[in-house]
C-alpha cells in the first residue's frame, strides 16, 4: 500500500520539477509577443550565433538569437520567431534590430 501511494507521488514531483526549466522559455516567449508594447531603444546589430528552442507559437518556432552590442564584451540573447521555411536562411552576420527595455526586456524585431 505505501508503494501504490509513493509512486504517483514521486511521479508528480519529478514532472513538476522537470518542467520548471522550460518556464523561462515560455517567459522569454511571452515577452517577445508583446514586444511591441513596451517601451525601449532599437539597436542594430549581427548574428552570432543561434539556437532552436523547444517553443513553439502556432507553426513557428523560436530561436535564441546570440549578438553583440556596441560594447562588443558580452554576448546578448533574445528570442525571435521564425517560420520553419526561413531556418535555412540564418546565418552568421545577418543584420538584426533588437528592443532592449526595461527589467532585462530584449526581444529581436526584425532579421534582416
Amino acid at each position: 500500500m505505501l508503494i501504490g501511494i509513493a509512486i504517483p507521488v514521486i511521479f508528480i514531483v519529478v514532472v513538476f520539477f522537470s518542467s520548471r526549466g522550460a518556464s523561462t522559455s515560455i517567459r522569454s516567449a511571452r515577452m517577445f509577443l508583446k514586444r511591441n508594447s513596451w517601451p525601449g531603444e532599437i539597436h542594430q546589430s549581427r548574428i552570432e550565433s543561434w539556437q532552436q528552442t523547444n517553443t513553439r507559437y502556432g507553426n513557428n518556432y523560436f530561436f535564441d538569437i546570440y549578438f553583440y552590442l556596441d560594447d562588443m564584451q558580452k554576448l546578448h540573447a533574445a528570442k525571435a520567431l521564425i517560420e520553419p521555411g526561413q531556418i535555412h536562411l540564418l546565418r552568421k552576420g545577418l543584420p538584426i534590430s533588437v528592443k532592449i527595455g526595461k527589467k532585462d526586456r530584449i526581444a529581436v524585431m526584425q532579421i534582416g
